[in-house]
């Protein structure tokens, strides 16, 4: 036959026997040592191939504190992502004299935020007392006249009011803040001239 003129090194049949030989003989012969020599730190065991489970991150929830008129003023934790209708319905919900014309229920809740819900004609007074006072309502202010505040010029003014018009009207005087542009000291300019109203 063709293959018996070929060495023994390249007959696979004796090769693989000879392979499976010396395995076999090391195991027998050095028993734990040739095992450690296969795999270092021992067995081949599953804890050897644990993976460590990564912590669950924990989420903390919003605090917001809900007044005016609803049913139970108080101070409330929402899930991060809660809305402003969130905050009322954990709250009891609303009373029928409340007006709620002037808030956007769907703007996002902040934590540690004040949620006040004005009574009917409520807003109204604020408006008018406004009026007297001579501060300008920063819920009703053209650009204009947020020109006329000190440190006010027309690109401040197209940002307060774009904001107004994005997410609803003004809470507070506190929300300038977020207007790209005032920082503290122009904040501390202008916040004693300004309202907030329908």
């Amino acid at each position: 036959m063709a293959m018996e003129g070929q060495p023994w090194y390249r007959r696979p049949q004796r090769v693989a026997a000879l392979i499976c030989a010396l395995i076999g003989g090391l195991l027998i012969a050095f028993g734990p040592e040739a095992k450690a020599m296969w795999w270092p730190d021992g067995a081949a065991t599953a804890e050897a191939f644990e993976v460590e489970a990564l912590p669950t991150p924990t989420i903390e929830p919003l605090v917001v504190y809900v007044s005016g008129a609803v049913v139970a003023p108080d101070v409330y934790r929402l899930t991060p992502g809660a809305r402003v209708v969130d905050a009322l319905q954990a709250a009891g919900g609303l009373i029928e004299l409340a007006d709620v014309s002037g808030i956007n229920l769907a703007a996002q809740v902040r934590d540690g935020e004040h949620i006040r819900v004005p009574y009917v004609g409520e807003a109204v007074a604020q408006a008018a007392a406004s009026e007297q006072s001579g501060l300008i309502n920063l819920n009703r202010a053209s650009a204009a006249e947020l020109e006329e505040l000190p440190g006010i010029g027309a690109t401040l003014a197209a940002r307060i009011i774009d904001r107004r018009t994005a997410q609803g009207p003004y809470r507070s005087v506190e929300e300038l803040r977020e207007v790209p542009g005032i920082g503290e000291k122009l904040f501390g300019q202008i916040a004693p001239l300004m309202t907030v109203g329908p």
